[in-house]
Parts: structure tokens; C-alpha cells; sequence
């Protein structure tokens, strides 16, 4: 079971015993590991930024233009996705709409991350899970199954060390252009075979 979580009030997670996931106690396994680069873009005419996983040897760096759209290549790093699943129910959770994770460092009491970043103790972190269109036009964002998966593999994990983890979307943060956060990488993930 996983306590939701309420910011000013408001629940930002619905992680309860037998929720979206059903009744399984579940037991999470990374699977369907899949080493790549973490690309992100950015569009100059109206700030809009996106990001996609690229499995491809070396990052593309294209300029494009796409509708009223000039993006233009402002990064990368290398990362790993990797999908759930459950020992238990053998039930797998697509994490296909999460493009990375970043340990919020935010401090804005006005941004509900900030807000719950201020009320964790020592020993608790809050991680925000980046999908591919932070801007979030279509208000798409990582599936709240997603959500829920991620919280328990963590917690399952750093439990027994005394630490806890919360986990939510990008869509939580005032701007995720000034969100203060490390995000997950690593070197050498892809020569990894």
C-alpha cells in the first residue's frame, strides 16, 4: 500500500491498497531494459520543450521545423528506460511515456513539488518523472499507473535503508524549464550490452 500524498490540500497521488493496479501485492522487477540517450529539443518561436529517448549510436542533432514548431536540438545524455513488472501477477507496466527521472532540489513553496520537497524529512527525496512533452499541451503526461509502479519499486528498494521516495509527474511543476533537480544519468549506459 501507498500512502497518497496531499500538497495544500490536494492529493496528487492516488496510490491506495487495491486502487488503478488492482489487489496484488505487488513485487516490481525492471524488465525490458533499453539503453539509449535522453534527447531533448526545444522550440525558439514559443519555449515549448520535448524530449525522446533515441536508441540510435550517437544522439541526433536535427533542426526541423513542424508545424508552427522550429526545434532545435539542446541536449542529451545518456540514460537507460526499462519497463515493470510484477513477480507476482506477472503484470507489466509500460513506462514507454517516462523519459527520465530528476531528484527535485525546488524550493518554490507556490510549486506543488517545491511544497512537498519542504515537507519531506531528512531522509526522504522527491523525484520528478519527465515525459516527452513537458510543456504539456494536450495536458498528457506519466500515467498514473506509472506513477503508482514507480513509488513502490523505490520504496521497496530503499525501505530497508531508511529512506523514502516519493515520485510524481512533470505536470506537478510551476515551469519545468526552472525546476532546480539532477536528473538520473550515467556514462558508459551505452556500451552496456
Amino acid at each position: 500500500m501507498i500512502a497518497s500524498v496531499a500538497v495544500r490540500g490536494e492529493r496528487i497521488l492516488e496510490n491506495v491498497e487495491g486502487g488503478a493496479m488492482g489487489p496484488c501485492n505487488h513485487e516490481w522487477s525492471i524488465c525490458n531494459v533499453r539503453h539509449g540517450y535522453f534527447v531533448e529539443e526545444g522550440c525558439f518561436e514559443c519555449g515549448a520543450r520535448l524530449s525522446f529517448f533515441s536508441a540510435e549510436p550517437v544522439p541526433p542533432i536535427d533542426k526541423y521545423r513542424e508545424g508552427r514548431h522550429y526545434w532545435a536540438y539542446l541536449g542529451s545524455f545518456q540514460t537507460v528506460k526499462f519497463d515493470l513488472k510484477c513477480r507476482a501477477c506477472a503484470g507489466i507496466v509500460d513506462l514507454n511515456d517516462v523519459n527520465g527521472l530528476m531528484l527535485s532540489e525546488c524550493t518554490d513553496r507556490d510549486c506543488q513539488v517545491g511544497a512537498l520537497v519542504h515537507q519531506q524529512g531528512p531522509d526522504s527525496l522527491v523525484y520528478v518523472a519527465l515525459c516527452p512533452n513537458t510543456s504539456h499541451p494536450t495536458g498528457k503526461c506519466v500515467s498514473s499507473e506509472g506513477i503508482e509502479a514507480l513509488n513502490q519499486y523505490f520504496r521497496a528498494k530503499l525501505a530497508p535503508v531508511g529512506r523514502k521516495v516519493t515520485i510524481v509527474p512533470c505536470k506537478l511543476c510551476n515551469s519545468i524549464d526552472k525546476c532546480r533537480g539532477t536528473s538520473i544519468v550515467d556514462v558508459g549506459l551505452t556500451d552496456i550490452q
